[in-house]
């Protein structure tokens, strides 16, 4: 009979070429309770665990596994855990396959990164106001209402932001003053009914937070914008 030892460090090098050996009984004796766990469960989804348990049917009655507690003072464990760590330094390097979530992980790492460097690189005037609403970038922030879209893009039932595409002959609101985004929301006097209280320049991001959960404050939003498309409406026929 072989007695093999192993630690958790080395047990994805051992245990794949378990079922290889003929007519050898072999005893795998391993510190690692998630490592036996992971054999017995049905829904592993580890290729090196799906591989070793694949070398084990194979060989049948061949190869037995038992657990040893670890850091007890077991010569042999011990000894093994010294090979482990000098493994990590010496030897033949070895390319295993990734986990799945190890994968995802890295994958979504990158994403997050590409996408946190176009945030800070962006200079259009969108990119710069956006900005100085949102703190950064985040898989977890979605809008869906096209009002809170067109807030924070100033892109728009706007004169100003139609006047850029030649839709109007002027950016001027029919009060007289520029017709953005912010115009209709915190000074237009055709929309004072539905004002909101304008943040300060430190504050706009909170403000924009609580905006997003305020259901009374995005009604007054939703209102200016719907007068400032019937305003646009009336200059474009105009």
């Amino acid at each position: 009979m072989l007695v093999i030892k192993f630690s958790r460090q080395s047990r994805s090098l051992i245990s794949p070429f378990a079922g290889l050996w003929k007519k050898i009984k072999i005893n795998i004796i391993t510190d690692s309770q998630s490592s036996i766990e992971a054999l017995r469960c049905s829904r592993s989804r580890s290729e090196v665990f799906i591989r070793a348990k694949e070398n084990f049917n194979l060989a049948g009655e061949q190869i037995g596994l038992a657990w040893v507690k670890a850091h007890a003072g077991n010569p042999g464990n011990e000894l093994v855990d010294h090979h482990a760590k000098l493994a990590t330094i010496q030897g033949v390097e070895m390319h295993l396959p990734t986990p799945y979530s190890c994968l995802q992980y890295r994958i979504s790492k990158n994403l997050i990164g590409e996408w946190g460097e176009f945030w800070d690189d962006s200079q259009s005037e969108s990119g710069h106001r956006i900005r100085s609403f949102v703190a950064g970038v985040d898989k977890k922030f979605l809008i869906t209402n096209k009002f809170l879209i067109y807030f924070l893009t100033n892109h728009g039932p706007f004169p100003c932001y139609l006047h850029r595409f030649k839709k109007l002959g002027s950016p001027l609101c029919a009060c007289g003053l520029v017709g953005d985004a912010d115009h209709y929301v915190f000074r237009c006097p055709l929309t004072a009914e539905f004002h909101l209280k304008e943040p300060s320049d430190e504050n706009r991001k909170s403000w924009f937070k609580n905006l997003r959960y305020n259901g009374q404050a995005q009604s007054k939003l939703i209102q200016a914008y719907k007068i400032s498309n019937g305003i646009c409406d009336r200059l474009t026929q105009g």
